[in-house]
């Protein structure tokens, strides 16, 4: 090649160039692979994790206790990509934010906006249909959130824990029924599913094991030959969700499906599965545990919305 057609061939090779590096993923941190912290947690130790400084607290309905959200912004130059997490506690308030501060810390120290949301349960006035409505007017905040703070709407990604796993589910789909009509809900790019169910028709029976009671025919307010159409709104090879991509960890509960895996895969949703320590439940929401060393660089690749 010539002097003069390097240089006329020089602003596609810089344009490509930029374009490849504005794509490419910033390097992971190393405090999100180094594992410092040998211990197993359990349910008691999780939920004894102090929340923190907040940038707010917020209320989204009349339950000071229940119906909040904690925000989290990074600092530095925004727009900031924005995660949803939801709590686990078997439907039945054994949980709360606490379990998921140190997650929720991990991404805010790495650039991304953080909502934790607590929500009624069983035995706090919760059951169909007010979880499932406090589940929708939580993520309802984002569109409050809008326009006072640095956020990318274009980039919401929707995590659970264990039994939050069923909102995170749930409201990235394409029909939300009645719970959440008249809701203004944002855009969903990705889920996080942290060890909890996809659907819950197939955890009817073995929640009662898990949880030490049965849960989920009294969430939903029957079994799913009761009331199947409520079922259906939770079972994504029913109810499409409307997203690119999903990240399944799998740990302690019942392994996920395959067939549930094929068919959102067949839905043209990217899936990605994680195992992690078979015995461990918790670990995963602990940074510095082996468990969180194995799903932070994917965790961090979806939630900045790649």
């Amino acid at each position: 090649m010539t002097h003069r057609m390097a240089l006329a061939a020089l602003p596609a090779m810089l344009i490509a160039a930029f374009a490849a590096g504005a794509s490419a993923p910033p390097p992971v941190p190393p405090e999100a692979t180094t594992v410092t912290d040998t211990k197993n947690y359990d349910p008691e130790a999780v939920n004894n994790f102090p929340i923190g400084r907040l940038a707010r607290k917020m209320a989204y309905a009349t339950d000071s206790k229940r119906q909040i959200g904690e925000l989290r912004m990074p600092t530095g130059p925004g727009p900031y990509p924005l995660a949803v997490i939801w709590h686990g506690g078997c439907w039945a308030g054994m949980g709360g934010t606490a379990n998921v501060a140190e997650l929720a810390r991990f991404l805010q120290r790495n650039g991304v906006a953080v909502l934790t949301l607590s929500y009624r349960e069983l035995g706090s006035g919760g059951g169909w249909p007010g979880t499932f409505a406090d589940w929708a007017q939580g993520l309802a905040l984002v569109d409050y959130l809008d326009g006072g703070y640095e956020l990318d709407l274009d980039r919401v990604t929707l995590i659970g824990h264990s039994a939050g796993v069923t909102p995170a589910m749930w409201l990235a789909t394409r029909n939300k029924g009645e719970p959440a009509a008249g809701t203004r809900l944002p855009k969903v790019r990705a889920v996080v599913a942290l060890d909890g169910p996809l659907a819950l028709g197939p955890f009817v029976g073995p929640d009662a094991m898990i949880c030490g009671q049965p849960v989920i025919a009294p969430l939903m307010g029957g079994t799913p030959a009761e009331v199947p159409e409520r079922y259906a709104l939770v079972d994504p090879l029913v109810n499409t969700p409307r997203i690119k991509r999903l990240l399944v960890v799998d740990g302690a509960l019942p392994d996920p499906d395959p067939a549930v895996i094929t068919g959102l895969r067949a839905q043209g949703i990217k899936v990605e599965v994680i195992r992690v320590d078979q015995e461990q439940h918790f670990n995963m929401l602990v940074p510095g545990t082996k468990d969180f060393a194995a799903i932070a660089p994917a965790l961090l690749d979806i939630t900045h919305g790649r």
